[in-house]
Parts: structure tokens; sequence; C-alpha cells
């Protein structure tokens, strides 16, 4: 750079001597001196180039193939000045003012000295055309690369880029300024050599200079446009290859333009292979819940989100919401369409999850709301059955302590209160067996049993109950059977509930049949009864705790629901199952036990009773 700048002040001195000695100077020569400071004002910057031009270089060259390298430094000289003088202030420093000065000063004194050699060279009049093109053409040439080479350095060094490369991205488009400035120099020349005054030539040409310039001026805007716009492009493509939703564009014709990541790996397709391909193909969609393929999913309104079922080239399907809307241009032109769509799977794994915990939480408040009901119901029936017995014991213990009873009452009232205190005391057995149940803590006392044991202990205590509503009772067994394996308490308790249940409702002079079998390693025992039945609707329930046929506060027969859900506890803890058959209201019930022979040998001795 110093030699540059060092050699450049030197052509710039000389200049300003060679014209010193020369007091006579045309006045075209002053005219090309006032265009050229005029033309250098109007400097355009190439877009991302670091360095300006102007149409002054048609006046500078013009004056280099009139009047000499002395006149055409000068200029370039003053050119440089100029435009140094419009940098920025921080730009404007004097290294930077004395390079632009010197450098393009010595780039044109030593093109004009090569365009004078190579006239002479031709050895023709320089008015003819032939004597002029070619060392025309040598100039700009030479100029063009001294000119644009020099700054290239300055260039160069400061961004400590190649300059070669430095050269090509920011200097080689500038060749048509000077290409325009050797034409508009040749022409005055040739305007000159055929008599033409100098001065009228150069005028001649201020209207192609102005043409020129309008002509680079608007070069540059189209080009400082384009440019903008490959910005914006490159904005959106850089947008939309970030975004975590899918995009796909497409041409008016509807063919795929354009894939992001996103669309490729939903789609199937890469966007190479989905280009120039009909937006049907590749965004294959079919309905959600009908599965009927969807001809063309952009029918429905743009802007407006839908869901899709949308198929891969593999077979793999994903369900997606999509929409569409059109591209369209400033004059109202369609463009084509943007596809916008994301994968929702995850999504619609959590909304089911969501509508399982809704479905669940509606059951879990169904259950509440149905459990407080037989609380309540059952809260009421307790009360009903504890204070039936109560009232009764209460009247006659009142009637015993005021002495209101002769001698032969009083047994009589000694039997009531026996039997209203054994009527709590059964209620109170069946609440503590439900509490163990519930809690696993009823246990069974095994050992060998005779099952006619306790079916004996049954009937005789709900024998004065059968015989005051006159109920026939037939037992049928075999002459021998073999022990069981069981609680024989537990089984009096289980006999007294079924046939407490069939006395209960079974009308006066019904019938009750009891059948014990053995098949097998099990052993049966039916009951069964010619009362009022089971409603089938019922049925399934008759086992569950509290569950009974009329919960109503008007219900004709007592009990609190806890017998058969105690009878089928007892009877499961012991290995066996116990089921309820009935053919309707009225037509009585049948109970069916099956219990296994040889229970102990499997489980042991005591037995707790699971929950």
């Amino acid at each position: 750079m110093i030699v540059i700048a060092a050699a450049g002040a030197a052509a710039v001195l000389w200049a300003g001597g060679s014209l010193a000695l020369t007091r006579n100077l045309p006045l075209s020569a002053f005219l090309l001196a006032v265009l050229t400071l005029v033309a250098g004002l109007g400097k355009f910057r190439m877009p991302g180039a670091p360095v300006s031009f102007s149409v002054s270089e048609a006046f500078t060259m013009t004056a280099a193939v009139l009047y000499g390298p002395a006149a055409a430094t000068l200029l370039v000289a003053a050119d440089g000045v100029t435009m140094s003088l419009r940098l920025m202030p921080a730009q404007r420093t004097t290294t930077r003012i004395i390079y632009n000065t010197t450098a393009p000063a010595l780039a044109i004194w030593i093109a004009t000295h090569v365009f004078e050699a190579a006239v002479a060279a031709a050895g023709v009049m320089s008015g003819r055309l032939s004597g002029v093109v070619l060392p025309l053409v040598a100039f700009a040439l030479m100029y063009f690369v001294l000119n644009t080479g020099f700054i290239a350095v300055a260039v160069s060094r400061e961004r400590g880029e190649g300059l070669l490369r430095v050269w090509r991205t920011h200097f080689a488009k500038l060749w048509f300024t000077f290409l325009a400035g050797a034409s508009v120099a040749g022409f005055v020349r040739m305007a000159a050599g055929s008599g033409e005054p100098a001065l009228g030539a150069i005028l001649l040409v201020v209207p192609l200079a102005a043409l020129l310039y309008a002509a680079a001026h608007g070069m540059v805007e189209r080009l400082r446009e384009r440019r903008e716009h490959v910005a914006e492009r490159e904005l959106y493509a850089t947008a939309l290859r970030s975004t975590a939703d899918a995009v796909m564009l497409t041409s008016p014709e509807r063919r795929v333009t354009y894939m992001n990541l996103a669309a490729e790996r939903l789609t199937g397709y890469t966007s190479s292979d989905a280009r120039g391909r009909a937006d049907v193909d590749v965004f294959r969609v079919f309905d959600m819940v009908t599965r009927r393929r969807e001809s063309d999913p952009a029918d429905s309104e743009p802007a407006v989100i839908v869901e899709f079922m949308l198929a891969r080239p593999d077979g793999s399907e994903s369900p997606i919401e999509a929409m569409h809307a059109p591209i369209v241009a400033d004059d109202g032109e369609f463009r084509g369409l943007v596809w916008t769509f994301r994968d929702v799977h995850d999504r619609k794994v959590v909304e089911g999850q969501r509508e399982l915990l809704l479905a669940m939480e509606r059951d879990a408040h169904a259950a509440a709301v149905a459990a407080s009901q037989v609380k309540d119901e059952f809260l009421a029936v307790v009360s009903h059955e504890l204070r039936t017995p109560a009232t009764s014991i209460l009247g006659w213990a009142r009637l015993l302590r005021d002495d209101r009873l002769d001698r032969s009452a009083a047994p009589k009232a000694l039997a009531a209160l026996e039997r209203a205190a054994l009527a709590q005391a059964t209620l109170l057995d069946d609440l503590v067996d439900a509490s163990r149940m519930v809690q696993g803590t009823l246990r069974l006392n095994v050992r060998q049993t005779d099952i006619m044991s306790p079916l004996r202990e049954a009937l005789e205590t709900l024998e004065p109950a059968m015989r005051a509503k006159a109920l026939r009772v037939h037992v049928a067994a075999p002459a021998t059977l073999d022990a069981i394996d069981a609680d024989p308490d537990r089984l009096r308790q289980v006999f007294c509930n079924l046939l407490a249940n069939a006395s209960k409702f079974t009308p006066a002079g019904g019938r009750i049949d009891i059948a014990i079998r053995r098949d097998r390693d099990d052993l049966s025992i039916e009951f069964s009864d010619s009362g009022q039945g089971i409603d089938p609707a019922f049925l399934p329930y008759v086992f569950d705790r509290f569950k009974q046929g009329d919960s109503s506060p008007t219900r004709r027969h007592g009990g609190l629901g806890l017998g058969l859900s105690i009878v089928r506890y007892v009877i499961e803890s012991h290995g066996g199952t116990v089921a309820a058959m009935s053919s309707g209201v009225g037509r009585g019930a049948q109970f069916t036990i099956r219990l296994p022979a040889l229970i102990g040998r499997r489980n042991g001795g005591h037995i707790p009773l699971a929950s």
C-alpha cells in the first residue's frame, strides 16, 4: 500500500508540473473537470460491496484520450478527494484519503500511457475507428484491473482476506462502468478526430452520461431489491427450517416446491423426492373416524385447523392437525399454497388419559354417592331394627318396675325381654362379623365336623318361628355321611341365616326342603322354599352387603341385609361356593352350598377369612 501510494503521489506531482507548463488548456478540459466532480457526487455503492463507483470514469477516461495522462491523473486525484470527503467521519482518516487519491491516480496514469503507446504502435491516424478501438480496449482493461486491484489491496489488508477472493467478490462486477467510460471516450475521440470541436463532442455525450447514470442507478436499485428479496427468502427459509411445525409449500399447480425437516419426518418424503409431486400424493390424509381418503384436503376453509390421519409410504400413520392458506402476490395473483401441520399423537394420548381419568373420577363419584346412599339406608335400617326390640325391652321393663303385672304375666314379660335382647344380640353379632369380614380378622376354627350336627342345631334354633307359621320342613340326606373339615359354629351360623330367610319370606303353611348330596369330593346342601322368591333384577346382588330386595321404610320384613353376605363370605373361606336361584317373584327361592370334603388337608387347622 505504501509503494502504491508513493507512486501515485509521484504521478500526481508529475501531472501537476506538466500542466503548469501548459499555459493554454482548452475550455473543454475545464468542462471535463466540472463534469467529473459533479458526477463524483453521485456515487453508487454496489449491494454487499465495500467500495463506491460512479459515471465519472467516463469523463476522466475522456480526458485521458483527449489530453493525455497529466490531465487525467489530476482529474482522478480530484475525484478521489471528493469521494473521501463524502465518507463518514469515523472512516475519514488521513491514510484512507491519501490512498483513495493516489491509488486511482496511479492507475489512470499507467493506463493512459498504455493507451498512447498502443496508439503509436498502431501507426494509424487516431481519427480512424481501427486506430482507436484496440488501444481503447487495452486502455479500459488496464485501467479496470489497476484501479480495482489497488483498492482491493487495501480492502484485503483491512479485512484479512485473500486479495483474489476480495477482488472477485466485490470488484469484478464493476467492469461495465469502465467499458461504458471507454465507449464515451472513444466517441469523443472519434468526433474530435473528424474535425468536430472537442467541446461540442463533450456536450453531446452529457445526455449519454445522464442516461448511463440513470441506467446504473436503476441497476443498483434492482440488485439491492433482489438482494433484499433473497435475504428475506433466506430469513423465511431459516425460520421454516427451525420451526417445530411441518411446513410444505406448493406452486400454483399444487406441486410441492419446499418442505422443511419436520414435514420430511411426518410425510416420509425428503424435500428433493417430494419436489414436483402433487401435494395430495405427498400429503396423503384420511378422515380420523371414517378412515375415508381425503381426495383434496384443501377443499376445507383456509386457515381452519382440521384433524387428519397422515399416511406415510412405509404404511405407518400419525394423527395430525393441519391447516392451509393461499399464497397471494401483491397484485392478487395466486402463487400456491402453504400447508402447516403437526403431529398430535402425544396430545391424543394425553387426552385419552385425561378422558380415562375423568371417567374414573365420574365412576368414583358415582360410587361415592351410591356408597353414601347405602350408608344412609343402612343407618336407617339399623336404627329401625335396633329401636324395635329396644322399645319392647323398655316397655316390659317399665311394667315390671312399676309392678303392674300379676304373677301369671311375669313369665310372658321375661320371655318377651329375652326375645328382644336376642334379636338385638343377633343384629350386633352380624355387625361385628361384617366389620371383621372387611378387616380380614374373622377366623375359622376348622375340625372334623359332621354336617348334620350344625344343621340340626340350626333347625332347633328356628323351630319355634317355623312352628308359629306352620311351615313344613323336609330334610333329605344319605344314611351315612363322612365328616368334613369345617368350622361347625360358622356352618351353624350359615344354616341359621338361610333357614331364617326361608322362614321369613315363606307364607304360613309353606314348605322348606333341605337336600344333602355327596358328589365325588364335594358336598352340596340345597335349601329350597315355596316363599315369595327373588326378583330377577335383584338376583345378581342378593349376596352383597346391606342389599335387600325391599329397603323402603315400609318394608314388611326386618333385617340388616348382612345375612347372605356373611353366608357367602364364610362358605368361600371354606373353599366352597354358594349360589341363589329363583324363577321369579312368588315362585320360591333355592340356595345351593358346595363344600370341599377335604378342606382341612388342603389348608391346615385355623384358617383366617380373607377380605
